[in-house]
């Protein structure tokens, strides 16, 4: 933070990348999005490097671990772990000086939030579906600890409206979902936030107490993906949880 100028630029709000100035601007360029974006990586590495061919270009997320050997030829570094696998990166393209002590998302910087905060309170899921990215990458669910998710929650500053974005909020843990919605009580009756909503599988509604949990904790919203009504179907997909 205190060492580096950071920008971030999102074409989901913002539109193409077409600022000649802000594609020559970067000694490092970070790459990331949905698997379907692979082919705009490749054009903003082509367009960055015309503009500087000294730019280090970073890219990680899905296109990069389902196309792995064809980015290691396009790329200067190609991440396939999580976002932490970042500091890594720039220790050793920077120093570990330009490393931060702790590793906290930059909210300052996601101009396109508004008055909505995102913040993971887990990471990845307890279930494997067959059809499911995150089951062909084999990665298994992770809680965080209650302290670092305080923490995200005080670095995304005071809003209207909190969204966590887990993969699976409810999770295979329910001593720490519980805890997890203990925490978030506690935020939001200090004034963080007013109201929160997150995404659940559909074993979340089994247990009607759930919805009161959550709702006495002030939840206004839950979404819960539902691919067919077909028992069968579901069986072929190995998903279990509808």
């Amino acid at each position: 933070r205190d060492s580096c100028d950071v920008r971030c630029y999102t074409e989901v709000a913002s539109g193409p990348l077409e600022d000649e100035r802000l594609l020559a601007w970067p000694d490092m360029l970070v790459l990331t999005g949905l698997t379907n974006g692979f082919d705009r990586m490749l054009h903003l590495t082509a367009y960055a490097r015309s503009k500087n061919p000294k730019v280090i270009v970073v890219a990680g997320g899905p296109p990069v671990r389902a196309l792995p050997l064809l980015s290691k030829k396009i790329f200067d570094y190609t991440c396939l772990g999580d976002i932490e696998e970042l500091c890594q990166v720039i220790a050793e393209a920077f120093g570990p000086g330009y490393v931060a002590k702790q590793m906290l998302p930059r909210y300052d910087l996601a101009y396109w939030l508004g008055r909505i905060g995102y913040v993971e309170t887990t990471r990845y899921c307890n279930f494997r579906c067959s059809f499911c990215a995150l089951t062909a990458e084999g990665r298994p669910y992770q809680t965080y600890d209650l302290d670092y998710i305080r923490r995200q929650i005080v670095a995304s500053g005071k809003r209207s409206r909190m969204f966590f974005l887990d993969n699976n909020f409810y999770g295979s843990d329910r001593s720490h979902f519980r805890a997890r919605i203990d925490l978030i009580d506690q935020m939001r009756r200090a004034g963080q936030f007013q109201h929160w909503g997150a995404l659940v599988t559909n074993d979340f509604f089994r247990g009607e107490e759930n919805l009161r949990f959550v709702r006495d904790a002030g939840c206004e919203l839950l979404f819960s993906g539902l691919e067919s009504f077909d028992n069968d179907w579901l069986r072929s997909f190995n998903k279990l949880q509808n």
